[in-house]
């Protein structure tokens, strides 16, 4: 069996039917009982945490319960859990750097956002899920917390997880992107020190970067996908599911955008070889942040068609550029985004895709993404919005003279950067935040 048909089981187990898969969380929950009677905790969390993400019937409250337990009712053995799951990270290929020297993380992985002052604490930002345990592994984060509020931004949905749920385990607010409303609900119904923000990583695109078309540009890409070469992105059931907008369009201009990660360029190029796309098809890899974004600006469509991922930044960097886009219907938890509406695209499924395509290339200048993005969804927004609910927070807590006044970050492909800001107006903070690292880091 060819690992693309492992694959496609695999997505078919977790991401299709899912609302006759209610017996499979029963299931689920019997085996967690089992494993928790035979101290087996760390497999039953795991198995609680991989459930809840499906989003099938009952996957919610069953994430819930667990994390109510270890954290809540039997908080001892929560701390085991996380203790065991920080302990056991290991230097890969995109960590070893951290382990070497903790100080590479400030300044792109852990950003300063406002610096303490006036007696009040600044606010600093983490990126990436797989960095929030790193973080706790190798800085002190209670000393960094008596100066600073600490907002994560997750890169995954799906919350009941250990790099989340680990600072539960502190006595000071977090504060956490939360982008779907099922986990910002999941949040809120810990009622806990996890506080959740109505903000996600696709805020966080450099407008500036991504610009309407000038007067002389020509849409001369039928259809772009900014995605890097991985299974759970799609692309071969993204061309099985064009072959009759082909038909129709046997001149079809496909750009692939993206990089390595479970899959290569190559393997990308046979997919659309093997679908008849070879001659429709350019593919690139690696390219700069400029160049993506002079070709979202050449597109007439942008396509992303995950089932599940985090909170996607290409479909928003595309709207920046006034391109609109088709989001798989359905993806991560199947809410239907405010963000995804007549100015700025649509949602379709395999059976709709071709036509939509195709409707969208013959009318493409009818949808202005670009005026609903600035006026709602935008950096400086986010950043207003993270503010004032820390702002909110210090208030309900007695500190009245909390004043939020955070700088503009964006994100990029490795990290954030200011958008307005150099780092040097933070090296204080980076300097004290250095003086953090734990000594057995």
């Amino acid at each position: 069996m060819s690992w693309l048909s492992k694959d496609r089981i695999k997505e078919f187990i977790k991401y299709d039917y899912n609302e006759y898969k209610f017996p499979l969380v029963v299931m689920a929950r019997f085996a967690c009982f089992l494993l928790k009677l035979i101290n087996k905790h760390d497999k039953a969390f795991s198995i609680a945490s991989n459930v809840y993400r499906t989003g099938w019937p009952g996957s919610y409250d069953l994430g819930l319960d667990y994390a109510k337990f270890y954290f809540f009712e039997k908080p001892s053995m929560g701390k085991l859990l996380v203790d065991n799951y920080i302990n056991a990270i290991e230097p890969l290929e995109n960590t070893k750097k951290f382990f070497d020297d903790p100080l590479d993380m400030l300044d792109g992985v852990v950003t300063v956002l406002q610096a303490p002052a006036n007696g009040n604490k600044g606010v600093l930002i983490i990126k990436y899920s797989y960095y929030f345990p790193l973080f706790i592994r190798l800085y002190n984060v209670k000393a960094v917390a008596e100066n600073y509020h600490i907002i994560l931004e997750p890169s995954w949905a799906g919350f009941c997880d250990l790099n989340l749920l680990s600072y539960l385990q502190f006595p000071f607010p977090v504060f956490v992107q939360a982008y779907e409303k099922r986990d910002k609900q999941f949040l809120e119904a810990l009622n806990s020190n996890l506080i959740p923000l109505d903000v996600g990583p696709s805020w966080f695109i450099n407008h500036e970067n991504f610009n309407l078309p000038t007067e002389n540009s020509v849409r001369d890409i039928d259809i772009i996908m900014v995605a890097a070469w991985a299974r759970y992105k799609r692309h071969k059931e993204f061309f099985n599911a064009i072959k009759n907008l082909k038909a129709q369009m046997p001149e079809l201009k496909i750009f692939l955008i993206g990089y390595p990660v479970d899959m290569t360029k190559s393997q990308v190029l046979d997919i659309a070889k093997q679908a008849g796309f070879e001659h429709n098809v350019t593919i690139l890899e690696w390219i700069t942040p400029e160049e993506v974004a002079d070709h979202q600006r050449r597109a007439k469509v942008n396509v992303l068609w995950s089932k599940f991922e985090g909170n996607n930044r290409a479909i928003i960097e595309g709207m920046f550029s006034n391109t609109p886009v088709v989001l798989r219907r359905g993806h991560n938890y199947g809410e239907h985004y405010d963000f995804i509406n007549e100015q700025t695209g649509c949602f379709a499924d395999e059976a709709n895709l071709s036509q939509t395509l195709l409707s969208m290339i013959q009318s493409q200048e009818k949808f202005e993404p670009r005026n609903y993005v600035m006026e709602h969804r935008n950096c400086i927004r986010a950043a207003k919005i993270m503010g004032d609910t820390i702002e909110r927070v210090e208030h309900s807590r007695g500190n009245s003279g909390f004043k939020a006044d955070l700088v503009v970050k964006v994100n990029e492909l490795h990290g954030m950067k200011y958008l307005n800001q150099s780092a040097d107006f933070f090296k204080d903070c980076y300097d004290e935040l250095a003086s953090h690292v734990s000594q057995n880091s």
